[in-house]
């Protein structure tokens, strides 16, 4: 008969809360409060320590709590979302919350069964805690490329208003940020639990030297960074338009009057480029741009300054004439006429459409319906819930745009500035600078348009590139190759500004490698997984043989 386990009791209980609230609200601040990503180095202690709790008092349903967790510090970081739809919120507070918990109950049923094998438990938290580090990095590299994606709690993000820490970024990533802080919090909780001055002191050398080596070394490479002299003047555009009353409230011609009046208040002959927020226009043919009013409009302003390139965001479309469908996301226009959608990036100057970019990155249940194909009713689903009925179209991968000063940039549309992995691949293909096209309103006067911001700083480093951004409500800015912000603009004014970046063709270890952190994270999960798999079975094997031998002994 099972053994029933014991009750928790009233201490016990409220020691598992403030551990619970202890770890949400220690890595929450980094991402709420500038200048506290160091606080992320200790902030998985409390949850270490509350997994020892559990284990120790054998608490019953222990998921639920490592779940409370997680949730408490998703919902303190991203309760913004709630002001563009409540019941997406819901869901993706939930279910990200989920897929961390999922995370540390693997970690957990490892940990179980090492500990069950390992006599000397420091060493068995030690192998636990390693494989946590590997499944946890893992998760965060598959994460960036699944279609429901949420990445923006990578926990290499905690460091996004302390750059001058991370500089060592330009070789691993956000995500050997990540590294960094399940390393420091696994040798710190270790240290706590050693048993022997032995244990101690290796412990204690360890840590120390993993918590201020990156540090020091990102210390240096700040004051010694020297960017490269190739200055570009640019005017960035900030019209500050309602997202919620964007389209058929004011008409188009309206929104292209105000958004010329802006560029005429700074450009001048030395202008090289002028960036707007995303999707400012709307219902441009892709395939013949020239044919839009407000493409002819900005030509027209572009014609008296010839020196300059204008970066447009423009929700574009595709037509095609079909009986069948011939893309995943495009939608019926009635009578074998099909469309596609893209939330898309131009480069134009008076006489000259230079390119396009596509954005691919694309927001869950807002422009994208995961897995529709596989799971078609989800299209529904997400539409009742207030979401969108449909996925825009997207591209295989970023690009590097020309402009017509022979300098090419990346655009970085919306959250894809969350993605470093993706962004990095523009400048890899010869970008000299990138730009955040964006439009935060969406979530008020919230820490979410601050975070946006400052995620830019991260991929301003992992690539050594200056970067714009330009939103149409939230914050605007410029930000050096550091990580530095150069100016920025205040929330929900209409504003533009004249400024200075340099552009530059050096390519750093991130930009030719990628996320190495993440790919090696994802080879040795499998590795491990797979050989306390292995292990699991010789064991149980094991223990049947001493069965059969013990009952033919009996006989």
């Amino acid at each position: 008969m099972k053994e029933k386990q014991p009750k928790t009791d009233k201490r016990t209980r409220r020691a598992i809360w403030l551990l619970i609230a202890g770890f949400s609200i220690l890595m929450s601040l980094p991402f709420l409060v500038p200048h506290l990503g160091f606080v992320s180095l200790v902030g998985f202690l409390p949850l270490f320590f509350l997994d020892n709790l559990l284990r120790e008092k054998q608490v019953r349903h222990a998921f639920w709590y490592y779940y409370a967790a997680f949730l408490l510090f998703n919902i303190l970081t991203t309760f913004w979302i709630w002001f563009v739809s409540p019941a997406g919120a819901i869901a993706a507070l939930i279910l990200n919350a989920l897929q961390m918990a999922a995370v540390f109950a693997i970690y957990r049923a490892a940990s179980r069964f090492i500990h069950r094998r390992q006599k000397n438990p420091v060493t068995a938290d030690a192998l636990s805690l390693a494989f946590f580090t590997v499944t946890w990095l893992a998760w965060e590299h598959i994460y960036f490329d699944i279609e429901l994606s949420w990445p923006w709690l990578c926990l290499g993000n905690a460091f996004a208003t302390t750059p001058r820490l991370v500089q060592w970024y330009e070789v691993t990533g956000a995500v050997g940020g990540s590294l960094w802080i399940l390393l420091s919090n696994v040798l710190l909780y270790l240290l706590s639990v050693s048993r022997t001055r032995r244990e101690r002191i290796g412990y204690n050398i360890a840590g120390w030297c993993v918590i201020f080596l990156p540090i020091f070394c990102s210390e240096i490479r700040y004051d010694s960074y020297k960017e490269s002299d190739d200055p570009l003047e640019v005017v960035v555009l900030q019209p500050n338009i309602d997202p919620f009353h964007k389209y058929g409230v004011e008409p188009q011609s309206g929104l292209d009057a105000r958004l010329i009046e802006l560029m005429a208040r700074e450009t001048t002959p030395e202008t090289r480029y002028i960036v707007t927020p995303e999707t400012f226009t709307y219902n441009v043919d892709i395939d013949h741009p020239e044919r839009n009013a407000s493409i002819q409009r900005y030509k027209a302003f572009l014609s008296a300054h010839p020196d300059a390139s204008l970066l447009l965001g423009a929700l574009t479309l595709r037509r095609y004439d079909a009986t069948e469908k011939p893309t995943r996301s495009a939608r019926t226009a009635g009578a074998g006429t099909w469309i596609d959608l893209y939330n898309t990036a131009l480069v134009m100057d008076s006489d000259t459409l230079y390119g396009t970019y596509v954005k691919s990155k694309l927001v869950p249940g807002v422009e994208i319906i995961p897995y529709e194909n596989a799971l078609p009713f989800l299209g529904k689903i997400v539409q009742k819930f207030g979401g969108s009925s449909n996925s825009y179209g997207t591209q295989a991968e970023m690009e590097a745009l020309p402009g017509g000063d022979g300098h090419q940039l990346g655009a970085m549309i919306c959250y894809e500035s969350v993605y470093g992995d993706w962004s990095r691949v523009a400048t890899k293909k010869g970008a000299n600078f990138l730009a955040v096209m964006t439009n935060d309103g969406w979530w008020g006067d919230t820490p979410g348009y601050r975070q946006h911001f400052n995620y830019a700083r991260l991929r301003a480093i992992e690539n050594r590139r200056d970067v714009i951004q330009a939103a149409n409500t939230g914050t605007s800015g410029l930000i050096n190759q550091r990580g530095d912000v150069l100016c920025k603009t205040d929330w929900w004014v209409e504003t533009t500004f004249r400024g200075t970046i340099n552009a530059n063709d050096a390519i750093t270890p991130f930009v030719r490698h990628g996320d190495v952190v993440g790919r090696w994270a994802s080879r040795c999960f499998l590795i491990l997984l797979l050989g306390l798999l292995v292990w699991a079975a010789a064991d149980a094997s094991g223990k049947r043989s001493a069965r059969g031998r013990s009952a033919a002994g009996n006989a």
